[in-house]
């Protein structure tokens, strides 16, 4: 009988063993990639060639950000060390101007018709516009190979830490971290707890509230509630209430408390508990908890994008997996019932984040829980006054760690290079608080005195010394051999109007859309809109409607509607008479500004100066908004604007001491000049020059 069975079955019986086996023979290959790695990290310290520091969004121009200055007069001590012992100038970035098409080009050396990162979001054939086809963080994205994958074919050991554009893991043999928005892993980012009663802020907020306005939630609206089920007993001057705090599927409740006995309901205290039963911490207003535990529930089986189709609640669910972390709370601010804002941030490393997953451990017990970068995009904390010093705060803890780890890394991972990034820069410079009142050509620098302007230059001259520390760090625990490289992606200039240009191709009739006046959301219709414009710098164009699956559209009808936008968008002017319009192009001449035809829209648009193109809609369709964040570098043209610029500096064997470049660079040149140090030849798609003017002969 079983050998009846085995005949009529044995094709199945082979296709078993046949999985068996493979699936055998993958799990001894990552035994082996974890020996031999654990092998390279028990055969000591190797010699580090580069150490390449590139802090996200660190603006460096010789007329406002004087950094080199600011070194001379000895503010950034360290950097004065590096300028004194090597080359240093001014490097100007590729438009749009931003981060995942500016590390790409940073990384590759050349532009991006070349790497093909146009954008963060890139939409293209074949996809719907109303999903990203292509995301400008991911590894996959990118046509040429970076700079790691290079440097590893050619034998080198590179450690990647928090560097946009390298995850998914491209390395075999070293070490990656955090890419940031890669889609590898798994990213659980800070949130705000805010009170319901608060219509206002959430119509305000709108998509805005989540990761690039369509993923996981930044801020919840949750309402007040009276006390149920709590057996932990306290007292309260006025009726305390609850909160709940459940985010990621893990439980957590506030009991919130009056604790002051002035005949006033003004709370300020919080109770925070996972069961109502036992006290996880209590916090007065304004104060952090330390680290504590916490088990959320991740669904493998979700992107975590309201744009994209998804699977069943039922497999979501099979699929989720419990992943043991770490959390900090802080109660930014409290008054009346109804009143509050509770904020948690999350340990930003996990086994998921780290290639190889078992150096996770041993990051953790050596430098503690990851703060990558302080806020989120877009950003959260520029509501109230009370957000602005837990940005500092929270910007403190990011510094602390990228300090910690910097060492860590240099004296325990086997590096041959590491790559190093961290995304708080940016995150000041855009944010409210400080770029809009301390660079001279905004609207605003004249809203505050210059007691108030003295106070904000020392916050962002503090950020400036934060990242002096740690390149001061790189710089101790590194020899004379080392090359160190201090870079940036991009600067950022003042913003002062949004303009929702999807408002004013509504007006025009050619853009229909569905929208929440109590949530501030809303829908596009996209069966029913021709034009419309998605972040950074594109339109896309379609006589007969933009739904389902994008194609371009061609012919006399669609060349007159094109014009039709065209002239709608040079005649738009503010109502002081400003164009915000710097300059625009036809998809066909995308490559005046380096940019790949098959990733950008019907039309590219750069935005002036103080002026921010957004997808925006709202009722009133109103085009021009006073903007709440204060800087911003996306479809900024970077030739022109010498706030888009940022530091180079080099020091090394056979770099010129002491050397300054009289003219500013290309962030191509950098690659370039990288590779002739490090002796390696250049790839076939490089577009930069080598520095041969801070070389000694």
């Amino acid at each position: 009988m079983y050998m009846t069975f085995f005949k009529k079955n044995k094709f199945l019986y082979l296709y078993i063993f046949v999985l068996s086996f493979l699936f055998l023979f993958v799990l001894s290959l990552k035994y082996l990639e974890s020996s031999n790695f654990k092998n390279k990290l028990s055969s000591g310290k190797k010699e580090i060639k580069l150490y390449w520091f590139i802090p996200d969004g660190l603006r460096a121009d010789p007329d406002v950000f004087k950094i080199y200055q600011w070194a001379n007069e000895g503010k950034l001590p360290h950097l004065k060390k590096l300028m004194e012992n090597g080359s240093y100038g001014y490097s100007i970035p590729v438009f749009p101007g931003h981060t995942p098409t500016n590390f790409a080009t940073l990384m590759t050396g050349t532009t991006p018709d070349v790497h093909g990162i146009s954008d963060g979001a890139m939409r293209m054939e074949g996809y719907p516009l109303s999903m990203v086809a292509k995301g400008g963080f991911s590894s996959f994205s990118k046509k040429v190979s970076p700079i790691w994958y290079t440097l590893e074919q050619n034998n080198f050991l590179v450690s990647l830490l928090s560097v946009p554009g390298s995850t998914p893991p491209e390395l075999n043999e070293g070490i990656t971290i955090k890419g940031r928005w890669g889609g590898w892993g798994i990213e659980i980012p800070a949130i705000i707890f805010h009170t319901l009663g608060d219509e206002k802020l959430k119509v305000e907020n709108g998509q805005n509230k989540r990761v690039f306005n369509f993923g996981s939630e930044l801020t919840k609206f949750t309402k007040a509630n009276t006390l149920n089920g709590w057996s932990i007993k306290t007292f309260s001057f006025s009726t305390p209430f609850e909160v709940n705090l459940n985010n990621w599927s893990a439980p957590l409740y506030a009991m919130v408390v009056d604790t002051t006995n002035d005949h006033i309901e003004n709370y300020d205290h919080v109770i925070f508990s996972k069961d109502k039963k036992n006290v996880l911490c209590e916090l007065e207003i304004g104060h952090w908890s330390n680290w504590l535990p916490i088990k959320i529930k991740y669904e493998l089986k979700n992107d975590y994008n309201i744009n994209t189709p998804k699977k069943t609640q039922l497999e979501r669910d099979f699929s989720a997996i419990d992943l043991l972390t770490e959390f900090k709370i802080k109660v930014i601010r409290l008054d009346k019932k109804n009143d509050f804002r509770i904020r948690l941030i999350y340990n930003n490393l996990n086994e998921f984040l780290v290639k190889p997953n078992f150096l996770y451990d041993s990051i953790l017990s050596n430098v503690g829980p990851m703060v990558d970068f302080v806020d989120n995009y877009p950003p959260q904390l520029i509501y109230f006054k009370e957000d602005k010093k837990t940005f500092i705060e929270e910007a403190k803890f990011s510094f602390d760690w990228h300090r910690a780890m910097s060492k860590y890394m240099i004296n325990s991972f086997p590096s041959n290079v590491i790559i190093h990034s961290i995304y708080t820069p940016n995150q000041m410079l855009t944010s409210r608080w400080w770029m809009p009142y301390v660079d001279p050509s905004s609207p605003k620098y004249h809203l505050v005195s210059e007691m108030e302007r003295s106070i904000l230059w020392d916050e962002v001259l503090g950020m400036y010394k934060e990242i002096d520390s740690i390149l001061g760090t790189i710089m101790d625990n590194l020899d004379e051999r080392s090359y160190i490289v201090f870079s940036s992606d991009h600067g950022a200039v003042p913003l002062h109007k949004e303009v929702r240009l999807n408002n004013l191709f509504a007006k025009k009739k050619w853009l229909k859309f569905k929208y929440s006046s109590v949530s501030g959301e809303y829908s596009i219709d996209w069966e029913n809109t021709k034009v419309i414009f998605l972040q950074m710098d594109n339109i896309y164009i379609h006589t007969k409607g933009l739904k389902n699956i994008y194609q371009r559209d061609s012919g006399p009808e669609y060349e007159a509607l094109r014009n039709d936008v065209i002239m709608s968008l040079k005649e738009l002017k503010d109502d002081t008479g400003i164009f915000p319009l710097a300059q625009i192009l036809k998809r066909e001449e995308s490559k005046l500004l380096f940019l790949p035809e098959d990733r950008v829209g019907d039309l590219v648009i750069a935005n002036s100066i103080h002026y921010n193109w957004v997808e925006d809609v709202s009722g009133d369709l109103s085009i021009f908004k006073d903007s709440l964040k204060g800087g911003y570098k996306q479809a900024v043209l970077p030739n022109i604007n010498k706030g888009m610029w940022t530091p180079f500096v080099i020091m090394g064997p056979n770099v010129k001491r002491n050397y300054r470049l009289s003219e500013p660079i290309n962030h191509v040149d950098q690659y370039a000049t990288i590779l002739r140090v490090l002796k390696q030849s250049l790839p076939i798609h490089n577009k930069g020059k080598v520095l041969g003017n801070i070389l000694i002969k």
